[in-house]
């Protein structure tokens, strides 16, 4: 393997980006916030309402792909972070397809649909809002079975509904070293 990329999702409002950001400094690693790697098009449609489609995804997931895994590369470990919502089983496998040469870490972290609508509604400064929750609730696929780091997969599953933003740190943290996923 070239290295590791852990990526960070779930859908809005469940704290990516902070625990993408804390991530980054614990393993002392790049980290890629894959909302800036839309294209125009997708952040037009999303701060119009309008849900993203797979096809939509698709080219986004693996130009986040690629760019993470010239930051990985990079990296004196080997080892970068990414942000993207992931939703789909589908998705994580086309970013495991586009990166076949890195070990992936998929931290997927969700949440009650009350909790999400009312974080999204809360930030400042983000197309994202709060009636776009629905639509990833609706297609979320929240990682089970043979995915989970537990049972050999490369998935953590973690339900970040009433928990601080250090309380998600330190459980991915947990299970990361755990499931022996990184050693750190």
């Amino acid at each position: 393997m070239t290295g590791t990329i852990i990526v960070v999702g779930g859908p809005a409002g469940t704290g990516k980006t902070t625990a993408a950001s804390k991530l980054s400094t614990y393993f002392d690693c790049p980290y890629v916030e894959g909302d800036a790697l839309h294209p125009q098009a997708n952040i037009i449609k999303m701060s119009k309402g309008i849900p993203l489609t797979d096809d939509d995804r698709w080219d986004w997931l693996i130009t986040l792909t690629e760019q993470t895994a010239v930051k990985c590369k990079e990296d004196p470990h080997n080892i970068a972070i990414v942000t993207c919502s992931m939703l789909k089983k589908s998705y994580r496998q086309l970013i495991k397809d586009h990166g076949k040469s890195f070990n992936f870490v998929f931290c997927f972290l969700y949440a009650s649909f009350d909790e999400l609508v009312n974080r999204v509604e809360n930030r400042k400064n983000h197309y994202m809002k709060s009636d776009m929750v629905k639509s990833q609730y609706e297609i979320m696929e929240v990682p089970e079975g043979d995915e989970l780091v537990e049972n050999g997969g490369d998935c953590l599953a973690i339900n970040t509904t009433g928990k601080s933003l250090d309380d998600i740190f330190q459980e991915i943290c947990n299970t990361i070293r755990v499931g022996r996923v990184i050693d750190k």
